[in-house]
């Protein structure tokens, strides 16, 4: 009984390997790059393969998003940041449009994908997914949760996500290519003053917590809500 269990499980194996493969070849990842806070991405899918679109929004900035596709059977879903699987917005649920406000800052996801009915089929898609961030926030009162910048935001930031190895560059205006005026390792609590795009790439103008004098721009990316401020 064990030598025929043993058979199916590695038939089994040799059976989806394939499969598996394939779509784990066809499925990517990719950061938006964004113009004056609006993006379109364009694309191919298919079968079971998908697309991760990673970009960053703060929290209360309005968010929306839509799909346009030759098939029936494509859809995106968005997922907030630090969720891999569990969707805030479900594309074959509700349809191809999203509008609403980020509720937290961090790198969100938009994944474009084919029902699963049509991945068996190994059926294609094309499509642009837009995806717009603005300047509006959850509601109009400032509260302690909101920066005095132009895209609100939490009052404090703190640095997350650089490798342990590297430290996040203080620039002296939001490009790659401007002065370091400091770096900021993992845990650095920095106040909000604000973000904008500059260059597709979301720019934050931060000073250093407890009367440092660093003061500059960093990549957004790097950033997230400091909770101890609220």
């Amino acid at each position: 009984m064990r030598a025929r269990s043993r058979i199916f499980v590695v038939t089994w194996m040799l059976a989806t390997a394939p499969a598996l493969a394939f779509a784990q070849a066809e499925s990517r990842t990719e950061r938006v790059s964004f113009t004056d806070g609006h993006a379109t991405v364009k694309g191919r899918i298919r079968g079971y393969g998908y697309v991760d679109y990673f970009f960053p929004a703060g929290a209360g900035e309005s968010l929306s998003a839509s799909l346009k596709t030759n098939s029936n059977s494509c859809y995106f879903n968005l997922l907030a940041p630090g969720e891999t699987e569990t969707a805030f917005f479900i594309g074959s649920i509700r349809g191809a449009n999203y509008a609403g406000v980020a509720p937290t800052s961090g790198d969100y996801t938009a994944r474009v994908y084919l029902m699963r009915s049509a991945a068996r089929r190994r059926e294609t898609a094309n499509y642009a997914l837009t995806i717009a961030l603005g300047e509006k926030r959850a509601h109009d009162k400032k509260g302690a949760d909101y920066a005095d910048g132009l895209t609100g935001g939490p009052d404090y930031w703190e640095v997350a996500g650089v490798n342990a190895q590297d430290m996040l560059s203080l620039r002296a205006e939001p490009s790659t290519h401007a002065q370091i005026v400091g770096r900021l390792a993992n845990g650095a609590v920095l106040r909000n003053l604000g973000c904008n795009y500059a260059r597709g790439q979301r720019w934050c103008r931060v000073e250093g917590a407890g009367g440092s004098s660093l003061r500059g721009w960093v990549n957004g990316r790097y950033l997230r809500e400091f909770a101890a401020h609220r």
